[in-house]
């Protein structure tokens, strides 16, 4: 079972609009995004659905491929998608709004709600919103098919109830989606009603999100299309497994659309969904803790990007048969929308290749040289990922791989600048960095092709 959940410094406010220079016009910005959805898809496969507008006008709203593959029902801009991990951003608006309506305070205690969750004493509901409350997502004894069953609150709360905390509350950022469903269960407790329920009554009706709901896989939702993966060795494509909605619940159980989560984005950062000063919390940064990437910071409920130069806020999500992004860039007014019905797909890269076109500043096509094996074997070695984790580069049949541990290596592509590109290109690129003898001493990794980049050391005698 696999379902992922996928932050960039801000100023302390975001005004919206702001004219960018030598900003593209709309109509060459909607020709390259549909030439790029032309490359992200087939017509006849799982596809992806994308949106990119300047304010409230829609630059580009297209998709490509197939809505249901065996059915012959083509992907349109209006259907409905399982969002996953982007129904962060939903949670946290709610618990933030809750707060400014005095129901509850971003600084409670955990145990003020929940005492029997080890640590709870020590965890804020603002270190559950951040991921830095050490809420662990290992499960103690996971049961077979568990994914496939209803999960009630005070089940999840149970299993949870039973795991160590990964490290002390407020000592590193983890990633925890264990720690979004804790917050479900808070909204219940405070409410006294179903947190998908509180949801929509605070949000989702007062400001019109029709096609946004919890993603009830016995429910009839009207254009919701079917999932898919193609992560397997042939990329072969499969119906995705069965994930009931009730085991992500807040922290990834929600289906929208691409209009829905525009209109969602607009009225975040104009404040008519939880106040300006409720958005401005939401982007404000975490501290830079162990285990943070310097190209991905994390407010509340919002990953902190950086494209191209100008900040973006939003999030990704992944699960069983779906990908998305949503990204905001609040200087320049942007929205871009990505929604895959493939959980393989690269939906934050998508985004980032999107927001880039709209800026006037795409990002460059990847050429792969012909590098001789001298410049090859200069790069073989090892090197430091974090204090943990190392990983190699090596040489086989006169190209480069890349590999973490005892995982499978990946085959690099090298360009004609020496850039160390994965394949398929990601974005993210090496740049060797040599000392004045000209010894590689160190590989600068740019997650996403942007600054700032994280400097990865040579380790000595490799």
């Amino acid at each position: 079972m696999r379902w992922r959940f996928l932050v960039v410094l801000f100023a302390a406010t975001f005004p919206l609009g702001g004219a960018v220079a030598a900003s593209p016009s709309d109509a060459a910005i909607s020709r390259q995004v549909e030439a790029v959805l032309e490359q992200a898809a087939m017509p006849d496969g799982p596809g992806v659905a994308i949106l990119v507008a300047r304010g409230d006008i829609v630059l580009f709203r297209g998709a490509r491929g197939r809505a249901d593959i065996e059915l012959g029902v083509p992907l349109s801009p209006d259907q409905v998608f399982r969002i996953a991990s982007v129904t962060k951003m939903f949670t946290a608006a709610t618990v933030v709004k809750l707060a400014g309506q005095g129901k509850l305070s971003l600084d409670d205690p955990l145990a003020k709600y929940f005492p029997a969750i080890p640590g709870a004493a020590q965890i804020t509901l603002r270190q559950l919103l951040n991921h830095t409350a050490g809420i662990s997502d290992k499960s103690v004894m996971p049961q077979p098919g568990v994914f496939r069953r209803e999960v009630n609150t005070a089940s999840h709360l149970a299993e949870i109830g039973k795991r160590q905390p990964d490290f002390p509350s407020g000592t590193r950022w983890a990633y925890s989606n264990a720690g979004y469903i804790v917050l479900g269960a808070v909204i219940e407790k405070v409410t006294g009603e179903a947190w998908y329920a509180t949801l929509q009554k605070q949000l989702l009706d007062p400001l019109g999100l029709q096609h946004t709901r919890y993603g009830d896989t016995a429910a009839l939702i009207a254009g919701r299309v079917h999932g898919y993966t193609t992560d397997n060795p042939g990329r072969q494509v499969n119906h995705a497994a069965f994930i009931s909605a009730s085991v992500p619940a807040a922290a990834g159980a929600l289906v929208s659309t691409l209009d829905d989560l525009r209109l969602w984005m607009r009225a975040l950062a104009s404040g008519r969904a939880i106040g300006r000063d409720g958005f401005q919390s939401m982007i404000a940064m975490t501290s830079d803790l162990p285990g943070a990437s310097p190209a991905r910071r994390y407010g509340l409920g919002m990953y902190l990007w950086r494209v191209r130069g100008s900040a973006m806020v939003g999030h990704t999500g992944q699960i069983d048969g779906f990908a998305s992004a949503v990204g905001y860039l609040p200087k320049e007014d942007l929205t871009v929308v990505v929604l895959a019905n493939d959980d393989d797909f690269d939906a934050r890269t998508m985004s980032r290749r999107l927001a880039a076109i709209a800026l006037g500043k795409p990002y460059p096509d990847v050429v792969a040289v012909v590098s001789p094996e001298e410049t090859l074997q200069a790069l073989a070695g090892k090197y430091q990922d974090n204090e943990t984790t190392l990983f190699t580069l090596s040489v086989k049949e006169h190209a480069l791989y890349f590999q973490r541990g005892e995982r499978t290596p990946i085959r690099l592509q090298v360009t004609a600048d020496q850039r160390l590109y994965f394949i398929p290109d990601e974005l993210s690129y090496f740049q060797p960095v040599r000392d004045a003898s000209g010894k590689i001493v160190r590989l600068d990794y740019f997650e996403g092709g942007d600054d700032p980049p994280k400097a990865m050391p040579r380790m000595a005698g490799s």
